[in-house]
């Protein structure tokens, strides 16, 4: 077994997911900033059960592999509400959803 800090496949996955579910809930075609990403990433690579539900998504999808096909929505499971969470609390809020000085 490889060691988290080492396995870039599951690293690569972390930051596709992320990227996708970003998108989701962003509905930008991009991805979240460094930091939100990095965050997230970590978050997910913290816990062996995120861990391991990340390595099954990732054999059902090639995060290497450029495609046109219309992207696959994330299964909604313990990982999306859990990263989703994550994401809510950390990501930036669009500058008009947010207050006045």
């Amino acid at each position: 077994m490889i060691p988290v800090a080492e396995d870039t496949e599951l690293k690569q996955q972390a930051i596709a997911y992320v990227t996708e579910l970003y998108r989701e809930l962003s509905e930008e075609n991009g991805a979240p900033t460094l930091g939100t990403q990095n965050q997230a990433v970590d978050f997910i690579l913290a816990e062996p059960a995120r861990r391991e539900a990340l390595a099954r998504w990732g054999k059902t999808v090639d995060t290497a592999e450029a495609t046109t096909a219309p992207p696959r929505r994330l299964p909604y499971d313990d990982l999306y509400f859990a990263v989703r969470d994550c994401l809510g609390r950390i990501m930036e809020k669009p500058v008009f959803e947010r207050g006045g000085p």
